[in-house]
């Protein structure tokens, strides 16, 4: 047998109080045991340790499983308390959404109501389309002054007399030009409106009584001086009417020493200007409003 395989123990006995008393009780101090490394058969080493523990090592692997536990347990604790405030911060953004949203859609509402017409009527139908033969009325905004005269420049087309019953609803006429100045500021200001060649303008002037025999809607002759006929004009050309042409019209972009009248068919469609002489005591009503001439 090797000293590996040798299993020993130590034995202490105090020594006795007094001879008289050997047979007394006698006191064991300790005793170690110790299990050394033996080799098994089969070549497996196995270590066996027997060693006690102490009543401080037991109450410490207590303690420290009940402070794990405890540990644990607060650290739950504190999850759950972040959840919750969590969710009551969530809760709370919704309802104080949910009640600006509310607040928003009331004043919008109130918004509404108060731009809401008070009148239930409804609104008025559109005005009609203007017979070729009337032109519109429109404000005294558009009227245009010159040398105590206002002009109106109609910007839709009608036949000479319909152009002429128009200005006479509006209190006026048909332009009389009696001036070189007046057929200057008509002819810039025509030029200025001009969108195509034929875009020209009805003027108070006519031969539909005598051939050849200019007069004024007033019933004034055509001075013979005063004229700005462009070249070539008149001609009473037949082609299109076989009435001839026997109204008078003005525009022209490149005029030449302001001569810009054309003779033209009376039924022919055109724009016209309007003149008249202030009037104070007449109130024109700034609407568009279209209507037939009887």
């Amino acid at each position: 047998m090797t000293e590996a395989d040798v299993t020993y123990s130590d034995v202490r006995f105090a020594r006795p109080a007094a001879r008289e008393n050997v047979s007394s009780s006698v006191e064991a101090a300790y005793t170690e045991v110790k299990f050394l490394k033996r080799e098994l058969p089969g070549g497996n080493q196995t270590v066996c340790s027997n060693e006690p523990k102490t009543v401080e090592q037991t109450a410490r692997s207590g303690r420290s499983k009940v402070t794990s536990e405890r540990a644990a347990l607060v650290v739950l604790s504190v999850l759950l308390a972040a959840a919750v405030a969590a969710l009551g911060v969530i809760v709370f953004y919704t309802i104080q959404t949910s009640q600006t949203q509310k607040e928003e859609n009331e004043a919008l509402r109130r918004n509404i109501s108060e731009t809401k017409p008070c009148s239930s009527k409804p609104s008025s139908p559109p005005p009609p389309t203007p017979d070729i033969n009337q032109p519109s009325v429109t404000c005294d905004g558009d009227w245009e002054l010159f040398r105590g005269h206002f002009y109106y420049f109609t910007t839709n087309y009608s036949t000479w007399e319909g152009s002429r019953g128009f200005c006479e609803d509006l209190g006026a006429d048909l332009v009389k030009i009696d001036s070189r100045e007046e057929q200057e500021f008509l002819v810039e200001k025509v030029k200025a409106k001009m969108e195509v060649p034929e875009d020209k303008f009805w003027i108070g002037l006519t031969d539909s009584e005598n051939e050849s025999s200019w007069i004024w809607v007033d019933g004034s002759p055509l001075n013979t001086n005063l004229t700005f006929w462009s070249k070539s004009e008149p001609d009473n050309w037949e082609q299109n009417n076989p009435l001839g042409e026997d109204c008078v019209r003005m525009g022209e972009k490149g005029a030449e020493d302001l001569k810009c009248w054309f003779d033209q068919s009376c039924d022919a469609p055109q724009k016209s200007i309007c003149e008249k002489l202030p009037i104070t005591d007449q109130k024109h009503k700034c609407e568009v409003q279209f209507h037939k001439r009887a």
